[in-house]
């Protein structure tokens, strides 16, 4: 008998998943609840273990294996860097549970140069909100650059729950909302959307709904980032439940795929003033002691 059998998987509220409820999931909530589960099991639990704050549960870090047991039953691929990253915290939750003792490679966050930080703050205090382009197309591994970093944007509970779409065609344009104009022939769009499958999946959806909209916001920051990194001018764009709405119809998406904001990205036409921020003592509301 497996030592897996008759285990259950935890979720935020609700009843937790027996197998079978893991054999009938839809792939993409699986999968985002494995990563959620290695999260919450494993990587939040694992540190405080190792600098010896919190003793180790019995079964540390079995309730992915079983979601990652089912996975593989039902012949899914576990190809992709995720599956890579919960690997690797199943590995080392599975050498503690045996009593030895681990190792772990990552080294701890070092100051970057004086160069280093320069550019740093280059790319912080200079990028800025572009709106007006010149007809020059986007090159497609620019575009690639700007996805990634994208995706390289945190993820509450690595849910991974954002999704792009872009866009170059001009009748395509027209089904998304701007306040500002922006024409086919200057800009490429990147529509940034959320799975709304999943936060439900992990009872997320009864305790924290909003950090759909920061994940969102986060991949959108990134991205702006490497745009300007790029020498690209991009704005970000926001859309009303209306606006979504008629993009979400007119562009035939499923219904678990939400619009929440969108960039329009290409070649500056001109330069614009830098917009400044109030002093910082003005923005903190207070200050503890150190």
């Amino acid at each position: 008998m497996s030592e897996l059998d008759g285990m259950t998987v935890f979720r935020i509220g609700g009843e937790p998943y027996t197998r079978e409820d893991l054999m009938k999931m839809d792939p993409v909530c699986l999968r985002a609840l494995l990563r959620e589960r290695v999260h919450h099991t494993i990587e939040v639990e694992i540190y405080p273990i190792l600098l010896g704050r919190k003793k180790m549960a019995e079964k540390f870090g079995m309730q992915p294996e079983l979601i990652m047991e089912v996975w593989k039953e039902r012949g899914l691929s576990a190809e992709g860097d995720d599956f890579d990253w919960c690997r690797k915290y199943m590995a080392l939750a599975a050498e503690m549970r045996a009593g030895r003792k681990v190792d772990l490679e990552e080294v701890l966050p070092t100051p970057f140069t004086e160069d280093q930080m320069e550019v740093v703050r280059q790319l912080i205090w200079d990028r800025r909100s572009v709106r007006d382009w010149v007809s020059r197309p986007v090159p497609e591994e620019m575009i690639e650059s700007i996805l990634e970093a994208g995706r390289a944007a945190p993820t509450g509970c690595n849910l991974d729950i954002v999704r792009f779409v872009v866009i170059r065609d001009s009748r395509e344009f027209k089904m998304v909302w701007s306040d500002i104009p922006t024409p086919p022939d200057q800009c490429v769009l990147i529509v940034v959307c959320y799975d709304d499958r999943v936060y439900p999946t992990v009872g997320h959806d009864q305790f924290v709904p909003h950090n759909i909209l920061y994940d969102c916001a986060a991949a959108a920051d990134h991205m702006c980032l490497m745009a300007h990194a790029l020498g690209l001018g991009a704005v970000w764009l926001s859309c009303t439940e209306k606006t979504a709405k008629n993009f979400h119809e007119k562009y035939g998406l499923p219904p678990y795929i939400k619009q929440a904001l969108h960039i329009a990205v290409g070649w500056a036409a001109a330069g614009s003033i830098k917009s400044l921020r109030m002093p910082l003592s003005e923005m903190i509301i207070k200050r503890g002691q150190s």
